[in-house]
C-alpha cells in the first residue's frame, strides 16, 4: 500500500490528467527537484496526461522558474525533451534556463541541430545564448562554448534554415566576441526581412558595440513599430545619451511596447534628463502598469553616476534640424 505522500502525489497527477479540473500549484512545487518516487511516478503515468496538459505544465513549469528562483524544473524538463509534442518541448527548453552546465548546452546543440520542429530550434538557439555569455563572461571553461558558436554560426549560414530560427541565432551569437559576429548583424541589418533587420537592432544592443549608434539612432524613427521597438530598446542597452530626446517622444507613441521600451531606455541611460523626462511622463500618465514602469526607470536612472550628465542635453532640447542631428550621429560614433 502506498504510503501518504505517495497518494497524495498520486491524486494530484489524477488532477493534471483531468482537463476539466485546475492546474494545482502544489504539484509544480512537488515537481521542483522532485523526489525520485515522485519522478518515477510521473514517467509511468505521462502518456496518460493529454498534450494541452502537458503544454499547460511544461508552460507553468517555465513561468514558475523566472519569477522564483528557488525552484529547479531541470530534472522534468529533461524529461520533457523527449515529448512527441513540439510545444511542449519548446516549454521544456524554457524551464531549464536556470541550468547552466555543459551537458545542458550540449543537449541544447543537439536540439538545434537534429530537432524536426523550427519552433524547437527557434527556442534552442535562444537558450544557448546564455552560453555565449557565459563563456565571454568566463564564467566557463575556455573554449567550452566554442561549439555552440560554430553550431549557431552554422544554422544562421544554412540556406535551408527557417529565417525564426536564424534570428535566434543570431540574437545569441552577438554575445560573443568572436570574429566575424559583426559582419552578420551587418548582413541582417541589410536583409530585405522587416524581421531579420528587427533582429539586427536586438543584436547590435546586445552586442554592447557602440560602433552600431549610428544605425539605432536613425531606426527610432523608422515608420515599421517592429523597427523603432528594437531600436527603442538597443539605445538604452548602448547608453545613447543623445537619444534621450527621441525617446521622450517614442515614450508616447501609440504602440504600448514601444513606449514600455522607450521608457527602460530612458532608465538605463540615467542622467538628468532622463530622470526629467520619466518625470513629467509620470505626471501625465494615468496608466497603472505603465506608472509602475515609469518609476522602475526613475529609480535606475538614479543610479547612474555624474559621469552621464556632462553628456546630457537640457530638458527643452529638440532636434529637428538635420545637421544636429547628424552632429549627434557623429558623437556617438566616437
Amino acid at each position: 500500500m502506498r504510503d501518504k505522500q505517495a497518494e497524495t502525489f498520486d491524486a494530484l497527477l489524477d488532477s493534471l490528467i483531468d482537463p476539466t479540473d485546475r492546474l494545482r500549484a502544489a504539484l509544480i512545487y512537488r515537481l521542483s527537484d522532485p523526489a525520485p518516487e515522485d519522478f518515477a511516478l510521473l514517467k509511468q503515468r505521462w502518456h496518460e496526461v493529454p498534450v494541452e496538459r502537458r503544454q499547460l505544465l511544461l508552460s507553468r513549469m517555465a513561468e514558475s522558474s523566472e519569477t522564483n528562483f528557488d525552484l529547479d524544473f531541470s530534472t522534468v524538463a529533461q524529461f520533457a525533451l523527449q515529448d512527441e509534442d513540439p510545444t511542449v518541448r519548446r516549454y521544456a527548453i524554457s524551464a531549464l534556463w536556470i541550468s547552466e552546465d555543459i551537458a545542458t548546452m550540449h543537449t541544447l546543440i543537439h536540439l538545434l541541430q537534429m530537432d524536426e520542429a523550427a519552433e524547437v530550434r527557434a527556442a534552442a538557439a535562444e537558450a544557448l545564448g546564455r552560453f555565449v555569455l557565459a563563456g565571454e563572461l568566463g564564467d566557463l571553461p575556455d573554449g567550452s562554448t566554442a561549439e555552440a558558436e560554430s553550431a549557431l554560426l552554422e544554422v544562421f549560414d544554412s540556406d535551408h534554415e527557417e529565417l525564426d530560427v536564424q534570428r535566434r541565432a543570431l540574437e545569441s551569437l552577438a554575445y560573443s566576441g568572436r570574429e566575424g559576429i559583426d559582419d552578420l548583424i551587418d548582413s541582417a541589418r541589410q536583409h530585405e526581412s522587416i524581421a531579420m533587420q528587427a533582429t539586427a537592432l536586438f543584436a547590435m544592443g546586445r552586442s554592447a558595440n557602440r560602433r552600431w549608434a549610428r544605425y539605432v539612432i536613425r531606426a527610432l524613427d523608422e515608420a515599421e513599430p517592429e523597427l523603432r521597438y528594437e531600436a527603442a530598446r538597443a539605445a538604452g542597452e548602448l547608453g545613447l545619451a543623445s537619444t534621450v530626446p527621441r525617446l521622450a517622444r517614442l515614450a508616447r507613441d501609440p504602440d504600448r511596447e514601444i513606449r514600455e521600451a522607450a521608457i527602460w531606455s530612458l532608465g538605463e541611460i540615467g542622467g538628468l534628463e532622463a530622470q526629467n523626462v520619466l518625470l513629467r511622463l509620470m505626471n501625465e500618465e494615468d496608466d497603472g502598469d505603465l506608472l509602475e514602469a515609469i518609476e522602475d526607470s526613475i529609480n535606475t536612472a538614479a543610479l547612474s553616476t555624474g559621469d552621464f550628465v556632462t553628456y546630457m542635453f537640457t530638458p527643452s532640447a529638440d532636434f529637428e534640424d538635420e545637421d544636429e542631428f547628424d552632429d549627434l550621429e557623429d558623437d556617438d560614433e566616437t
